[in-house]
């Protein structure tokens, strides 16, 4: 089933084009990355998605219904910001019970929710209390109490440290499989994403670029490239970068993502062990054709497909 379609979507701000001619599926069941830089059009088409703005054309189609003004529909998804904004001084079980009223389910839910997302023992802890990974957890609980189909979140690991925002992308994997919940997430943090999301849609000053399934997209982009894990990737790539047959390389905290002339992939493999030695890095796994998620980005936006 398809959750979100948007046709043609476009919508400026004066004379700045936030949006401009993006079209986007969304399947139900999946993890999707809404991904690009600050400034794409992400929060934008988010709002639009939401019913919180009204396209200047196009159409989107959430549920098979226009969101715009629809409570109807806002009643099916959850979401969840950058920054989350509760009364600081309520108790996260209280405060989530009164939610509860409002969506007019059991006051036993709030509990329910709480356990989903880890924070059973912060129960009678004040909102305010919480540290910024926790709050975030928090706000996915608040998200769920209706118990949506699809939930939406806008850069809600932008603020977090590595390990907080592992730790809520592990629970959003959690919540896809063990509760059936539809993602969309927005980032322009990408190296995480990769590990949670099953398809993407690249935008880049609004427009979608590429969509789809990520294995489809590492076939279609990914020509050439090598993906090297190891425990140093700074010192490495130093190193790999003096091969005369590199044609560039990105890092990330995980590895380099390598693209060689077309023809020199053994060679890479050969020269690998040495230049690792000299570097005093540890090689931890060298896959070819693949790519991180930032590389494939990049080759996406500049057209660089597979021959």
């Amino acid at each position: 089933m398809t959750l979100i379609v948007a046709e043609n979507l476009a919508k400026s701000y004066g004379r700045v084009v936030a949006v401009d001619g993006l079209n986007l599926t969304l399947n139900e069941g999946s993890v999707t990355g809404l991904i690009g830089p600050n400034g794409a059009g992400k929060t934008t088409t988010i709002k639009m998605t939401l019913g919180l703005l009204k396209p200047d054309r196009g159409s989107v189609k959430v549920f098979g219904q226009d969101p715009w003004d629809n409570t109807a529909i806002r009643s099916l998804i959850g979401v969840v910001y950058e920054k989350a904004f509760f009364p600081p001084h309520q108790e996260t079980l209280n405060y989530l019970k009164r939610v509860c009223r409002v969506f007019g389910v059991p006051e036993s839910r709030a509990i329910e929710v709480l356990e989903l997302v880890n924070l059973q023992e912060a129960s009678d802890r004040q909102i305010k209390a919480l540290s910024a990974g926790m709050l975030q957890k928090f706000a996915i609980a608040h998200a769920l109490i209706h118990e949506p189909k699809l939930i939406v979140a806008d850069e809600m690991t932008a603020n977090l440290d590595p390990q907080a925002r592992s730790a809520l992308l592990d629970l959003v994997l959690q919540l896809n499989k063990d509760e059936k919940v539809t993602f969309l997430l927005s980032s322009h943090i990408l190296p995480e994403l990769s590990r949670v999301c099953d398809s993407v849609a690249i935008i880049n000053k609004g427009k979608v670029w590429a969509i789809g399934k990520l294995t489809e997209l590492y076939e279609k982009y990914a020509v050439g490239t090598i993906r090297i894990s190891t425990d140093n990737p700074e010192a490495l790539a130093v190193e790999i970068k003096k091969l005369n047959y590199v044609e560039g390389l990105e890092t990330d905290l995980r590895g380099i993502s390598v693209r060689v002339i077309e023809g020199n992939e053994e060679k890479l493999y050969e020269d690998t062990p040495k230049l690792a030695k000299k570097a005093k890095a540890k090689i931890l796994g060298i896959e070819t054709g693949s790519a991180s998620l930032e590389e494939l980005y990049r080759l996406a936006v500049s057209g660089k497909e597979k021959k």
